[in-house]
């Protein structure tokens, strides 16, 4: 079977291939990594690994266990994510996993339990599966994935060895979708999706960049006009979500480093006419406030999506022109 891992993964996998050929594999891995970064893909293949009746520090493809996996089949994986996405992880689902962690494998290997996000498990669900962790199964393997780790429980932190995805480069990620994707990139791109590659790839793939920029046309024409009309920004940024208000943080970071003197060279002919222009007609000190303001307001909504999203933005927008 053919490597299926991004190049950014390779170091990774490496150390993983040395820890299953030495036997000194931990109970339970924390990979704390954003989604944009491929980590299931990762964590597909060293569960391929451990569950390949081969037992190397490969999968074969070919055993009864690998067409298994392949088919989506294999009785000793178990992928454990929100019954309902964007919800949470129950309890209950974690006493399944409890319940599967006792269980003798089927091949008589590993049993693999991979739960995702781990972030968005319950307190309950966290302080259930502690209680596993603390006493782990034999031959049972626990995986973790998760994009915060402040929003893990630093109990579960403890009982998991944590492995994180350094910062991929431009030049990486340039080289690596010029490649697979025949697309050519720009830095920007690079940037507003935080570095990661397949946020990048999807950004160019759904042409996002035609929303970033009908988002800060909107934005630039309601903070600049006398009377703040708020419509058209607010709906794009409920439609865009948390991304959305990820590349507003980004103008506003860009247009303070313009007020300082700092030259950005990377930023598109389009977006540095708004920045120019934002840069000269608000204050450094509103724009600074505002971008403290935004950071705060995008962990609000992140913790707590029961809130109003549309008076908040409404809101936030109307501080530009103090009413």
């Amino acid at each position: 079977m053919a490597t299926k891992l991004y190049p950014w993964q390779e170091d990774i996998w490496h150390q993983w291939q040395q820890l299953i050929a030495n036997d000194r594999l931990p109970h339970a891995i924390l990979c704390a990594m954003p989604e944009g970064t491929g980590r299931d893909k990762l964590v597909q293949y060293f569960s391929d690994t451990l569950l390949c009746l081969t037992q190397g520090t490969e999968p074969c493809g070919f055993c009864h266990s690998c067409d298994l996996i392949q088919s989506g089949n294999h009785p000793d994986l178990h992928w454990i994510k929100p019954e309902v996405e964007g919800k949470s992880i129950s309890v209950e689902q974690i006493r399944q996993c409890n319940s599967w962690a006792l269980e003798s494998s089927q091949f008589n290997a590993k049993r693999m339990i991979i739960i995702e996000p781990a972030e968005k498990m319950t307190e309950s669900a966290a302080n259930a599966l502690l209680k596993t962790l603390e006493a782990p199964p034999k031959n049972c393997q626990f995986v973790l994935l998760a994009s915060s780790l402040h929003h893990l429980l630093p109990t579960i932190r403890s009982r998991c060895q944590t492995w994180q995805q350094r910062v991929i480069s431009a030049e990486v990620i340039t080289q690596w979708l010029l490649e697979t994707e025949e697309l050519t990139v720009n830095t920007q791109s690079i940037i507003l999706n935080r570095y990661l590659p397949l946020a990048v790839k999807s950004f160019y793939q759904d042409k996002k960049q035609v929303s970033h920029q009908q988002l800060l046309s909107h934005f630039s024409v309601c903070v600049q006009s006398s009377f703040c009309n708020t419509a058209d920004v607010v709906k794009t940024l409920l439609k865009l979500e948390d991304e959305g208000l990820c590349w507003l943080s980004y103008l506003l970071s860009d247009i303070q480093k313009r007020q300082l003197g700092i030259v950005t060279d990377w930023i598109h002919c389009d977006e540095k006419e708004t920045v120019e222009r934002l840069a000269k007609s608000i204050s450094s000190n509103l724009i600074y406030k505002q971008y403290l303001s935004l950071n705060t307001l995008r962990q609000q909504l992140n913790d707590h999506p029961g809130l109003n999203k549309e008076l908040l933005l409404t809101q936030w927008l109307f501080e530009f022109i103090g009413e």
